[in-house]
């Protein structure tokens, strides 16, 4: 009896660690057209399906694809999976203020080299973090972005990343995810892949 109340115990307080541990804010399962309130904005052409968000460069303005969702949060865990195919260059995602203050904080992937990037002012950039690291087109990478304060973290494949500046505890408005998907041929070109997006609270 004593045993079985032992581990009743350690089992109810794992739960609650779990739940402590996971709390989830967001988590987008790309099995459906994209809700035009949450995702308000974009460039190229992206299509939710099958568990898998894909955009790539069109039309004649010459610019990546990025597509941005509405989120409010200062301190969170942002999980996800991307991948690059044919001539895609990198992939990222980036956290917004208001309209007004655009960019807060950039992460890179490119198929070489990881950099992060501060947008102290609007429309300015700041190289935080340029570091090697080769990823392999048409392979799933795992990211964990952990935004702690003024600190954020990067953790790719198990390899961690991490800068810090005082614009990256700002109040984070939006996200972006997108990049370089290869050039203007359109989807023959490139494209970008997301999947698994998940925001959970801070343990």
């Amino acid at each position: 009896m004593k045993n079985l109340l032992s581990i009743f115990l350690f089992l109810n307080l794992a739960t609650i660690a779990f739940s402590e541990e996971t709390k989830l804010l967001l988590e987008e399962k790309f099995d459906a057209p994209l809700s035009k309130k949450d995702w308000f904005w974009g460039l190229g052409t992206w299509t939710a399906k099958d568990g898998v968000l894909r955009g790539f460069e069109s039309g004649p303005r010459r610019h990546g694809p990025v597509k941005l969702r509405n989120f409010s949060f200062k301190d969170g865990q942002v999980e996800y999976e991307f991948r690059i195919t044919g001539k895609a260059a990198f992939a990222g995602i980036m956290f917004n203020g208001s309209q007004e203050r655009g960019h807060i904080v950039h992460l890179v992937v490119a198929k070489d080299q990881v950099r992060i990037l501060a947008h102290p002012r609007k429309s300015v950039n700041v190289d935080l973090l340029k570091q090697d690291h080769k990823i392999t087109i048409g392979v799933w990478h795992q990211v964990h972005v952990i935004i702690k304060g003024q600190e954020i973290t990067a953790i790719i494949d198990g390899e961690k990343f991490t800068a810090s500046a005082p614009c990256i505890a700002e109040e984070k408005q939006n996200f972006g995810l997108g990049g370089d998907s290869g050039g203007p041929d359109g989807e023959k070109a490139g494209a970008l892949e997301f999947r698994n997006l998940k925001i959970r609270a801070l343990k």
